[in-house]
């Protein structure tokens, strides 16, 4: 299919799921696909995705805007353009780890889990970058944990990402 035959709106998607370093290796008939499939979600400003404790419901691609992450009430990270997020209860059938909320206009794609599992199975590569982004999620968890207790953020401050 020629790109000028495809929707203006789901190219760009496929743009977006091309400069994420989680999608960026797959094919562009995939991504292609991939952008169809997945169910556009809009939030405002400091409106929840999910919370910590629910049932996952899918994989989340942010598409533009920022998230924070929230466990405990705390802020553990913020996610911007080109972040997955949900893999750990969607890969594991547990429930959400943490809570996200909407730092402004946020616009993500919602996987349903069977579209996710066709993928990962049909395209190990996706599996090996869910296992990449648990790593590097782990990693900064492990190293926010280091923070010696006065210069850990106070109650209502603003976190910095975690690197």
């Amino acid at each position: 299919m020629a790109a000028a035959e495809i929707d203006p709106r789901i190219l760009q998607k496929v743009i977006c799921l091309q400069n994420s370093s989680f999608f960026n290796n797959l094919p562009f008939e995939l991504l292609l696909e991939i952008a169809r499939l997945g169910e556009e979600v809009h939030l405002s400003s400091q409106e929840t995705l999910f919370q910590e404790g629910e049932p996952a419901d899918g994989l989340y691609f942010v598409l533009s805007g920022e998230l924070e992450v929230r466990m405990g009430g705390a802020c553990v990270n913020r996610l911007t353009d080109g972040a997955v997020l949900g893999e750990i209860a969607l890969l594991d059938g547990g429930v959400r780890t943490a809570s996200c909320v909407s730092r402004g206009n946020l616009l993500l794609l919602r996987f349903e889990p069977t579209l996710f599992d066709e993928i990962v199975e049909d395209y190990p590569e996706v599996a090996r970058r869910v296992l990449s982004t648990l790593v590097e999620r782990f990693r900064g968890i492990g190293v926010q944990l280091d923070v010696p207790a006065e210069r850990a953020p106070q109650e209502g401050a603003t976190c910095s990402p975690v690197s």
